[in-house]
């Protein structure tokens, strides 16, 4: 098994015990060598991912915690502005600004509103049905492998 990589060698922070890897020192470490075979290598390689995967759960939680508190402030601050009508306010501390904007965007595109729509633009419903059961089964399918880890 042998992968390349085409990235220029830079150092990575892989998180195991916080150590930093250069690209090269990964690709010996986490990468099976060409004289073991795979078999004997898959109880380390799976125990490095599950200790990654881990990692990254947690880090995904963090970041999900401070998106939320990111939202109630952001919340917080858009409806003083809007109150007080102030369009931008300038930042002393990091030189930057900030700037109270509407933005318009285009609705979902759920299979209800679909049929809707299209059944309102050819003034049938059987039509409409028959157009999206059409979309539907032209519809492309991709398929990934993916690895997933459950606790027993």
């Amino acid at each position: 098994m042998s992968i390349a990589f085409d990235m220029p060698r830079v150092a990575l922070q892989v998180g195991l015990n916080n150590s930093f890897y250069t690209q090269q020192e990964m690709s010996t470490e986490l990468i099976p060598a060409s004289q073991e075979t795979e078999l004997q290598q898959l109880p380390q390689m799976i125990q490095t991912w599950k200790q990654l995967h881990e990692q990254t759960s947690r880090l995904k939680e963090e970041i999900r915690e401070k998106m939320k508190m990111q939202k109630v402030l952001e919340g917080s601050i858009l409806s003083t502005m809007t109150k007080h009508n102030i369009g931008a306010l300038d930042l002393k501390n990091s030189g930057g600004r900030l700037l109270y904007r509407k933005r318009q965007s285009k609705g979902s595109l759920s299979q209800k509103n679909l049929q809707e729509m299209a059944a309102n633009y050819l003034k049938s419903e059987d039509q409409a049905n028959g157009l999206l059961a059409f979309i539907s089964e032209k519809r492309g399918v991709k398929v990934k492998n993916v690895l997933t880890y459950e606790n027993l």
